[in-house]
């Protein structure tokens, strides 16, 4: 099958398509995933747009790369349901440029086992550590967290004019732009340090947004970890039936 020139991206398209034949059991544990070559093949598409579509599977666990073997589906039927919105990077470009970041800090660090597994990092890597506040509507605030390798936060200042997207400043150091993004949403309460900075009582509810930014060639550009109050964010989602 072929797919459609419509304003989704071919690789969610492929991406779509390929989940749903795990899910619904054609694609079954531990079998093989066709080959990128027969995938290109397949759909009619790139060997970049098969490896974004494969990169986000395997992102939700969903497949596994094995040296020398090939890829395989991992997916099994008391994982973790996870429910996906498809949107585009625009959008969360959008929603930042509603608001004001004010960077203060910034140290080189070495990464967490969960960091390196979330952008994918090499061993041995170091990222450099943004922090700040990124100030909301009626006096409210964020607390933000940016990870970014070595050699792009290192020519990052502090001492720059700041704007709400911290990603275009990496992205104009990276000399890249981000071809897409993975959201995690997930709730938290405040600690003793967090309540202070964002001025609520210690155990408030708390909305944690974490975004990985990658390139086109599937580099993690940045990792953005911000911290809201539970009542100062909403989102919102349409839906529609899938007929395909």
């Amino acid at each position: 099958m072929k797919l459609k020139k419509i304003p989704v991206p071919l690789y969610y398209q492929l991406e779509k398509v390929l989940r749903k034949r795990i899910l619904s059991g054609k694609l079954k544990p531990d079998q093989a995933v066709p080959t990128e070559k027969e995938l290109c093949r397949e759909f009619g598409v790139s060997r970049i747009t098969v490896r974004q579509a494969l990169l986000s599977l395997e992102s939700d666990n969903l497949i596994r790369r094995e040296q020398g073997r090939g890829t395989f589906v991992s997916f099994r039927n008391d994982n973790n349901f996870q429910f996906r919105l498809y949107g585009t990077v625009d959008d969360l470009f959008h929603l930042g440029a509603q608001t004001i970041l004010n960077l203060h800090s910034k140290k080189l660090i070495s990464p967490s086992p969960e960091i390196i597994k979330d952008m994918k990092l090499n061993p041995g890597e170091k990222l450099y550590l943004f922090e700040g506040l990124r100030h909301l509507e009626n006096k409210r605030q964020a607390f933000f967290q940016a990870y970014a390798p070595e050699k792009i936060g290192e020519k990052i200042q502090l001492t720059e004019s700041d704007y709400p997207l911290f990603i275009k400043r990496v992205e104009k150091e990276a000399l890249e732009t981000v071809r897409r993004s993975r959201q995690v949403t997930s709730a938290s309460v405040a600690d003793k340090n967090l309540a202070a900075v964002l001025k609520v009582k210690k155990g408030h509810p708390l909305l944690v947004i974490k975004r990985i930014y990658f390139s086109k060639s599937g580099r993690a550009l940045e990792m953005a970890v911000t911290f809201f109050p539970g009542d100062a964010y909403k989102g919102i989602a349409e839906l529609i039936r899938d007929n395909s």
